[in-house]
């Protein structure tokens, strides 16, 4: 469209050189150096010369300055109306029929006794119906909603003959047209003594731009009516001139209308040439603004009347006699005109935001997209806080102490579709000192208490239009390490509600998708409910707190090792280097289910376990565990005995014949002969267990003479496990949420700030290698026998919950997005919106929510000033 634009420019460059003189040196826009504010004039220049010359040419068409002056003194207040009347009738004049001789003959020869010539003509009878085709039509102005108070403007009436050949009507014998209206109520208002007197308010709070602004976009809705109207009452013309060319077969046109000159040229005065040629002694007329002035538009305004009039009696010179009479031409080139200068209107001020749009892409280098903007936030991130306030990547180790990590999670976004490797996000993190411990359920039965590092962190999206951005919470593992992985939301001041749960050992690397819901900012939610009834209100009040709640997201890091440690009475860090010991334990805790009171250091009577050995600790839990895997392993090869003869047994009753087997009973050994019966035995694992009693199971009796010394030793370990009070000041996480709602409500002005709900995928990848030599192997997890493994490990480390842990890491996201309407470059070029501040004033607000500080005591030295600049309301 701009192509097409500019050379309609280009075309009428050479009218605008006869109306200016050849002294003066107007250029296209974009050729002239200029200011911003030039291109609020510009615009305000052209805009008002586009609605003049819709005056002229609405003059033309009878409303002239004395017929305004009589509308505006009876109008008092009430509404404008231009209104198109039309009617039609087609009358039957006569029939008519005729012969018409075909202009070649027939000869025929008679053979005979005389040979005859005979000639024959064919004659064709032609009926012929005769119709009249009249219509009248009439323009008005009438005031308020009376059309019977109007002032004529025009009308006229008009009629040609039309011939059928058969005797039904080309037309309705009478159709009266809907009237065809459009309110001049705007239009005049912006009239000051008859002449046209637009103006930008640049005050306004949404006057973005000089093409986005409320006073461009009603030239624009207006434009946008008048068009509509104009097609209307051309369309009327246009079945009058198609029905009678159809009956006529013929083609009557009329000529171009492009010699009328359209006021609407964004030029501007090269301001530094004139200056040059006044240093060369030339006498010209000098300008010291670079837009054209009022008076350049009147003499462009006086140049349209012209070219407008030349065209009219041109077009009506060359128009063929019929229904369309000279004053509907006139009436069919107005419209044209005035179409041709709404667009005019509308591709001129796109023209000067495509400047825009161009300088800013010449002043960068290239177009930016919203990949270029997340690089930039991210490298403008680091460099705006105080050093104890930096934002930091969510990506974590898993470590006890400073030991080697058991592996690494993360949140990151994803940015292989742009060809960049995925990023973990950049969020505000507080670390709580002394929080109070937390609680989840294992089940209806046991609930599970943890204490360790807590942190709070803040993760401000941002997106633009209909952009996507796609988040992973990525967790691996090393060899011959694991953790458990568990993934929830904050149902209180002391309670994880878990909804996921994993194990992640050996090597193996699980990507789960996490989705972002938004929800309406506070003032879209008090809006939206406030036409409502008091019980709607309660109704969206009450699941909105739940979807505010819903913003805590928590992942929860369980460390298995130190946990063994405890629950087996062994000295910290004494499984690191027992590696075959902790992957036995892991096995039957799992596949087993064994009590960890079966496999853990019992002490001798009276025997105190600070004076005993770490090494002997570690022999005493080996040999429990020997002793249970052999029983599991006696119970297994019984096992297998027992479905053998079994087997053996329906092998060998199936070879008799089936009248000697009536009757008969099979009996099955229980595995040691003690006793028969139909298909009764012992349970062999109770069997096995009363084989063991003995020193080989020793080891793991429990000595109820001891309890009360082991409860002692084990006093400062187990909570049976009574919670401690926190130290320090602890804080309620599910109160973030309201707190943030009331900052971001109060302190963004452009309520474009949404809580997002973090929501988990349901297509987990998991990346594992079933052995060292093997290659790993990619495979989807099912979430919920995962979850059962999980929790079945918890529930033995715990003791189904007696036991608390110490060794976790609880990290609550609490996440909201910065929507931007429109794309990375419109929302510069078009919303005047600078969104790095707009996505940094978030941050910020979130940032203080958070770490529970004023903003000036967050940001760097330097950053103070400019941050006040844009955004005083958050100090």
């Amino acid at each position: 469209m701009q192509l097409a634009f500019r050379q309609k420019l280009s075309n009428g460059l050479s009218a605008v050189e006869r109306v200016l003189g050849t002294a003066r040196n107007p250029r296209m826009a974009d050729e002239v150096e200029h200011s911003y504010d030039d291109k609020y004039l510009l615009t305000e220049f052209m805009t008002g010369g586009g609605l003049g010359a819709v005056m002229t040419d609405l003059e033309v068409l009878g409303l002239t300055g004395d017929k305004i002056q009589e509308v505006f003194a009876k109008a008092q207040n009430r509404s404008i109306t231009l209104r198109f009347d039309a009617e039609t009738a087609c009358d039957f004049v006569k029939k008519e029929t005729r012969k018409v001789e075909n202009p070649t003959s027939l000869k025929t020869e008679v053979s005979g006794s005389e040979n005859l010539n005979i000639k024959s003509k064919i004659v064709t009878k032609i009926t012929e119906y005769f119709w009249n085709l009249s219509c009248t039509y009439s323009l008005s102005v009438y005031l308020g909603s009376d059309p019977k108070d109007s002032f004529l403007l025009l009308n006229d009436s008009s009629s040609t003959q039309l011939k059928t050949s058969t005797d039904s009507s080309p037309s309705p014998k009478s159709s009266k047209r809907d009237p065809i209206e459009i309110s001049l109520s705007w239009l005049l208002g912006l009239l000051e003594s008859c002449k046209m007197a637009f103006s930008i308010n640049r005050n306004s709070k949404t006057c973005f731009t000089p093409r986005r602004n409320p006073d461009v976009e009603k030239v624009l809705e207006f434009g946008n009516l008048l068009t509509i109207w104009c097609s209307k009452v051309v369309s009327f013309f246009k079945q009058l001139r198609d029905l009678e060319n159809r009956n006529r077969r013929t083609q009557s046109q009329w000529g171009s209308v492009d010699g009328v000159l359209i006021p609407v040229i964004p030029l501007l005065e090269d301001v530094n040439r004139n200056h040059l040629l006044i240093e060369s002694g030339e006498s010209i007329d000098t300008k010291t603004e670079s837009v054209l002035s009022t008076s350049d538009q009147v003499m462009f305004q006086e140049e349209h009347r012209r070219s407008l009039a030349e065209t009219i009696s041109r077009v009506q010179k060359g128009f063929d006699a019929g229904i369309i009479k000279p004053q509907a031409v006139t009436v069919l080139v107005v419209m044209e005109v005035m179409t041709n200068t709404v667009l005019a209107i509308e591709q001129a001020v796109d023209y000067v935001e495509s400047m825009l749009r161009n300088q800013l892409i010449a002043a960068i280098g290239k177009e930016v997209t919203a990949v270029d903007f997340r690089n930039y936030m991210d490298f403008h991130n680091r460099k705006i806080f105080a050093k104890d306030f930096e934002t930091r990547p969510f990506s974590y180790a898993v470590r006890t102490n400073d030991h080697s990590p058991d592996g690494f999670f993360s949140i990151e976004q994803v940015r292989q579709e742009s060809g960049e490797i995925d990023q973990p996000v950049l969020s505000v993190v507080k670390k709580i000192e002394g929080g109070s411990p937390m609680k989840f359920s294992l089940n209806a039965s046991s609930k599970v208490t943890f204490t360790g590092s807590q942190y709070i962190h803040s993760v401000i999206n941002y997106r633009f239009s209909t952009d996507v951005a796609n988040y992973n919470l990525v967790a691996s593992g090393r060899q011959f390490c694991g953790y458990v992985m568990v993934l929830g939301r904050i149902g209180g001041s002391d309670s994880f509600l878990p909804e996921h749960a994993i194990i992640i050992k050996d090597k193996s690397t699980l990507t789960i998708p996490l989705l972002m819901e938004e929800v309406p900012s506070s003032k879209q939610f008090k809006s939206a409910v406030e036409s409502l009834s008091p019980e709607q209100r309660r109704f969206a009040k009450a699941y909105r707190s739940m979807q505010l709640e819903s913003t805590l997201f928590g992942c929860c890091i369980f460390e298995l090792r130190p946990q063994m440690e405890r629950v087996l009475s062994l000295p910290v860090d004494s499984l690191i280097k027992e590696i075959k010991l902790t992957q036995d334990l892991t096995d039957l805790f799992l596949t087993y289910q064994i009590s960890a009171d079966l496999l853990s250091y019992q002490p001798d009577l009276c025997e105190d376990p600070s004076d005993v050995a770490t090494a002997v600790k570690i022999e005493a839990v080996k040999n429990n565990v020997k002793a249970v895997q052999e029983i599991i392993q006696k119970a297994k090869e019984e096992e297998l005995q027992e479905l053998e003869r079994i087997a053996e047994a329906e092998h060998y009753s199936g070879r008799k014949k089936a009248k000697k087997s009536r009757g008969k009973e099979i009996v099955v050994s229980s595995g040691k002969g003690k006793g028969k019966g139909k298909g009764k035995g012992k349970c062999i694992l109770d069997e096995a267990m009363e084989d063991t009693e003995g020193a080989e199971y020793s080891n793991i009796e429990e000595e109820s003479a001891c309890d009360d010394r082991d409860n002692e030793g084990l006093a400062d370990e187990e909570v049976v496990d009574k919670e401690q009070p926190a130290k320090g000041k602890s804080i309620d996480l599910s109160s973030i949420p309201q707190q943030l709602e009331e900052k971001f409500e109060k302190l963004d002005p452009d309520d474009a700030l949404l809580p997002t709900i973090i929501r988990i995928g349901t297509n987990w990848t998991l990346v594992s290698q079933k052995s060292l030599l093997s290659k790993p192997v990619t495979s989807s997890v099912d979430q919920k026998s995962e979850k059962e493994k999980a929790f079945d490990l918890l529930d033995a480390l715990t003791r189904s919950g007696a036991l608390s842990i110490t060794n976790s890491s609880l990290h609550v996201v609490v996440s909201s997005t910065h929507c931007f309407d429109k794309s990375l470059m419109n929302t510069v070029i078009q919303n005047n919106i600078n969104p790095i501040e707009s996505v940094e004033r978030s941050i910020l607000i979130a940032a203080g929510v958070i770490h529970n500080t004023d903003v000036g005591s967050i940001l760097a030295p330097d950053q103070v000033d400019r941050v006040k600049s844009h955004s005083p309301q958050i100090f």
